[in-house]
This record gives structure tokens, sequence and C-alpha cells, in this order.
């Protein structure tokens, strides 16, 4: 299995993210203007990181200590599943400001 493949599509990364210590606060009335809200998928994919500034890969070392993904991400999920998972879990939260 490659390490895209374990990508759910939930999107949730590619929305404006606010941290707080203890809440990570995501902005569904914010997404990439890559992001097709319809399919979840970015309609830039393979050229992502050159045409956005904002996207970042997620990496086995980001799934691990990154404050910006939700519990929720199949990424996080994976490094909790294999005891690596060094980032506490947090309160999440979805606003919409439309």
């Amino acid at each position: 299995m490659k390490w895209e493949d374990i990508c759910v599509n939930c999107g949730l990364c590619c929305h404006e993210k606010v941290i707080y210590p203890d809440v990570l606060e995501i902005d569904l009335s914010s997404p990439c203007e890559f992001y097709d809200e319809e399919t979840h998928l970015c309609s830039v994919y393979s050229e992502r990181f050159a045409k956005c500034h904002r996207c970042e890969k997620v990496t086995p070392f980001k799934a691990m200590f990154s404050r910006s993904l939700p519990d929720s991400c199949a990424y996080v999920e994976w490094a909790r599943k294999h005891h690596i998972r060094m980032r506490g879990k947090r309160e999440f939260v979805l606003s919409s400001s439309r």
C-alpha cells in the first residue's frame, strides 16, 4: 500500500484552520481554491505543492506530530494504530461563517 492510499479524501486538510492549545478549529467556509467540494478531491493534485502555497504534504512525521490534522484524519488514525502518534487528542471544532 502506498502512503497516499491511507487518505480517505475527507478534505478537512484543505480548509483554513485555527489552532489553539487544546482545540483545532476548521473553517468549512474557507476551502482551498483547488478543492472540489462535491468530489472532495483536489483539481490540481499532481501539481498541488507548486500551485497552492497552503498545501503541505502529509508525511509519517506529520501524522505523528502535526497540530493541524484532526484526530479523525486517516493518517492520524494510522499513526495511533501503530502506536507512533506523539501528540495527544484535542477538541475538534468545525465552523462555518456562511
